[in-house]
């Protein structure tokens, strides 16, 4: 695979503590932050993977709520749905 050329500007300290690391495992500073930029891609898709997971259980969660206010509490229904309107828009004001 081919390598791109991408010009960063890093702070000296963080240019420091990369040589520091690539010093200590003997490899160039280069390798060192692209491997670090390879971990943080991967992380942050692991991170959406859940976040996505954790959005699928709210919405299960929620329209569970849903069928069973509908089903046992119907006459109280569109009142807490207002309720619940009410307390979002003071929420967001």
């Amino acid at each position: 695979m081919a390598l791109i050329y991408v010009p960063l500007r890093l702070k000296p300290e963080l240019l420091h503590e990369l040589d520091a690391i690539a010093k200590k495992r003997g490899k160039p500073r280069a390798h060192i932050m692209r491997e670090g930029l390879h971990f943080f891609a991967e992380r942050n898709t692991i991170l959406s993977e859940m976040e996505y997971r954790r959005l699928m259980a709210d919405e299960f969660i929620y329209l569970a709520l849903d069928v069973i206010i509908r089903e046992k509490h119907n006459g109280a229904y569109q009142g807490i749905l207002d309720e619940a309107a009410a307390r979002a828009k003071a929420l967001c004001a």
